[in-house]
């Protein structure tokens, strides 16, 4: 730890404005490093020492100055904090995309910095299509064309790697993808000689692939380089005037914040990745952003919202034809996983086990993580019940995709199972799944 000249009085005040002790400080920055898979363990002797002058190494300033902001309920940055420029805090700040990129591709092998930068609750606030479309700045690019070979190159690549991320998980493409962005993508996108319409096609390519990028992060539980991505994808598809692809970013940035607990903001950008679809949206696609809208509704307790929604997504898809896309594929199996989540949001377990094991049924037997994820989630609620031998059976399935998958849901979700049948070793059968999970345990 650094340390700086005198106590950090901007610190004191931003504490004493918050109400907060360096104990009640501490446990705030542990549960923001949290959502990044970062543990820490801080406690009130740490906080003494940043009080004193203490700068801690990244992306820790960026942490404090998050938590902050979450209570204070207004942007707090780390200079803020009275942390300076000397401790990085990851934001991309200002950067055109084509640079947010490379930066981005950093965070996915610095483990101390960007790897672990913070999830922030003020980048959820995101406006609908045609707002954020206005008045963005043209983009200077230098010399250099593109064309057609270009652009089918980007989408080949982009089916190369959501087919692999579909099948084995994030950890088996995800570096690969931000170094593809990052030294391929981002200078196509600076290139000039290049007509306005390629160049949008181009953008509205890059922005599948910067999603996929960010649903990768999230996958393996990096949320803060995920909502990075996910911005610049944001980005991308408002400078093409992609309605559909802004409303896909937008939906993906409600699951994570769903999935971190943010459930306020995780309904508002389902609504809003709505509003943002155009009218000509295909029915696959709508039922896909309409699932989400009821997975959101119920974990706010929405039930009117949440079965309307879930109505409305079984018709879109009943009405779909052709095949899905390549972001935002979404079939029977999807929607049954949805009405599982909306039925456990509005405290229905068991219509949640049953859509699970639909879901399960109905599945392409190639999306391996999904099955993965699903078969645990169907283990935690069976054990929920009561019912621990369809727990085990459903988590023997489980451990039998492990090995397949890199993700770091799955590595969670192994560590649920050994955290939720500890209680239980007494009975064989639990037992013998114990031991086999710990065999598994580094896979």
């Amino acid at each position: 730890m650094a340390t700086q000249r005198g106590p950090n009085d901007r610190l004191r005040v931003l504490l004493d404005e918050a109400r907060w002790t360096g104990g009640e400080l501490a446990r705030a920055v542990n549960a923001v490093a949290a959502e990044s898979g970062l543990d820490l363990n801080y406690r009130r002797a740490s906080a003494a020492q940043w009080l004193s002058g203490g700068c801690p190494r990244p992306p820790v300033p960026e942490l404090i100055a998050e938590a902050l902001s979450r209570e204070l309920n207004r942007a707090v940055t780390p200079s803020d904090a009275g942390f300076g420029t000397d401790c990085p805090s990851g934001d991309e700040g200002g950067l055109v995309v084509p640079e947010q990129l490379g930066r981005l591709a950093e965070s996915t092998s610095r483990r101390n910095v960007l790897r672990y930068s913070a999830y922030r609750l003020a980048l959820l606030t995101v406006p609908v299509l045609p707002e954020s479309a206005a008045g963005l700045p043209p983009v200077k690019r230098p010399a250099g064309t593109i064309g057609q070979a270009e652009i089918e190159a980007a989408g080949t690549a982009l089916r190369l790697f959501s087919a692999t991320d579909c099948a084995l998980g994030a950890g088996a493409a995800r570096v690969a993808l931000a170094d593809y962005l990052a030294n391929t993508v981002s200078p196509w996108l600076r290139a000039g000689g290049v007509t306005p319409d390629a160049h949008r096609e181009l953008q509205s390519v890059a922005a599948e692939l910067a999603y996929l990028c960010g649903f990768m992060c999230f996958d393996d539980e990096l949320h803060g380089p995920a909502q990075r991505y996910f911005r610049a994808a944001l980005r991308l598809a408002a400078e093409a005037g992609d309605g559909l692809r802004y409303a896909m970013v937008l939906r993906v940035m409600s699951v994570q914040a769903r999935a971190l607990g943010h459930r306020q903001h995780a309904w508002r950008l389902a609504e809003t990745a709505m509003s943002s679809a155009p009218a000509e949206t295909p029915q696959q696609a709508k039922a896909f952003l309409l699932g989400q809208v009821a997975v959101a509704a119920a974990s706010v307790g929405d039930r009117e919202r949440a079965t309307t929604a879930l109505a409305a997504a079984e018709r879109a898809l009943a009405r779909a034809a052709g095949t899905s896309s390549v972001i935002g594929a979404y079939h029977y199996g999807s929607l049954a996983y949805q009405r599982a989540a909306t039925n456990a949001g509005l405290g229905d377990k068991t219509g949640a086990v049953k859509a699970l094991r639909e879901s399960i049924r109905l599945r392409p037997l190639g999306e391996y993580r999904s099955l993965a994820i699903t078969q645990a989630r169907l283990a935690e609620l069976s054990l929920d019940g009561g019912r621990i031998d369809d727990a085990v059976a459903a988590w023997n399935r489980f451990l039998d995709i492990y090995p397949t998958v890199r993700s770091g849901r799955t590595r969670s979700a192994l560590r649920t199972l050994q955290a939720r049948t500890r209680s239980h070793q007494r009975i064989s059968a639990v037992k013998k799944l114990s031991a086999r999970a710990s065999a598994l345990q580094g896979v």
